[in-house]
């Protein structure tokens, strides 16, 4: 028996998934489904060079993920509203100077002029707002989301979340310290023999010097991300290709993309769907 971990990066392997969608029509693109492409992705390893006849046994799937909190999304309205706030108050200076301009005299050409400048300026900080609107929605819909998954994936004996706060910072919300803490399991796991071979839902180049040690101590990684030959900024992967097996996302088929994921209800990403 083959001891088998799997450790998902999940972002990262979301980017992956976004290179797939780019090519999709509107109404096909995907969202991953766990519970499909963990099976999924067991069988497909078989059709590498080798382990046709190998016998495999799941220990755990870890999911990384930066971990969205209550007090991250009132820090990131705060500065969102604090932007919105700065722009209600240029749209008010372009206000006043419409109705500066409508009681001066000047020739009408240079009136309407002025009036067709200031209303574009007026239209652009309307959009500029309206963005932090949107942004403040989707951070929210992503808690909300997160929530539902971590329930679902919690409730599972073989899937442990391994998460680290999220940041905040000048209009956004990040994560940090993930590719540290999957580089610092993969490492702690195989020197206490937990795997033997890892499967590395991930493209991440900073996992380069974690996959070489573990390679040395005997195990197996199993890299699988998204490349694009030639074009880097169509991969999601770069130095990883060369240390273990590499399965390519961009070359499976659409019927194996669809073992893997799930139709999307609507044109929005949803955290809840990974």
């Amino acid at each position: 028996m083959v001891k088998v971990i799997i450790f998902n990066d999940t972002q990262n392997f979301n980017g992956s998934l976004n290179f797939i969608n780019d090519r999709l029509t509107r109404n096909e693109k995907r969202f991953w489904n766990y519970k499909k492409y963990i099976p999924f992705l067991l069988e497909k390893i078989k059709s590498l060079d080798g382990f046709d006849d190998i016998n495999l046994q799941l220990i755990k799937t870890n999911f990384y993920e930066g971990r969205y909190s209550s007090n991250i999304i009132k820090n990131f309205e705060w500065g969102c509203h604090k932007e919105i706030s700065k722009i209600n108050k240029m749209i008010s200076k372009e206000q006043n100077l419409l109705n500066v301009i409508s009681q001066t005299k000047v020739p009408n050409m240079l009136r309407r002029k002025i009036n067709r400048h200031v209303e574009d300026i007026r239209k652009d900080l309307i959009k500029e707002k309206e963005e932090y609107y949107r942004k403040i929605k989707k951070q929210n819909r992503n808690l909300e989301g997160q929530k539902k998954l971590f329930n679902k994936l919690e409730s599972s004996p073989l899937i442990d979340i391994k998460s680290t706060p999220l940041k905040q910072s000048e209009g956004k919300i990040y994560q940090k310290g993930v590719d540290v803490l999957l580089a610092t399991d993969l490492v702690h796991l195989a020197h206490t023999n937990s795997y033997d071979i890892a499967i590395i839902l991930s493209g991440d180049t900073d996992l380069l010097e974690a996959v070489k040690l573990i390679k040395n101590l005997g195990k197996i990684p199993i890299i699988i991300s998204y490349h694009t030959p030639g074009i880097p900024r169509e991969s999601n992967i770069s130095d990883l290709m060369g240390v273990g097996k590499f399965i390519n996302l961009r070359e499976l088929s659409e019927e194996e993309i669809g073992k893997m994921s799930d139709k999307r209800k609507d044109n929005n990403s949803n955290r809840e769907q990974s």
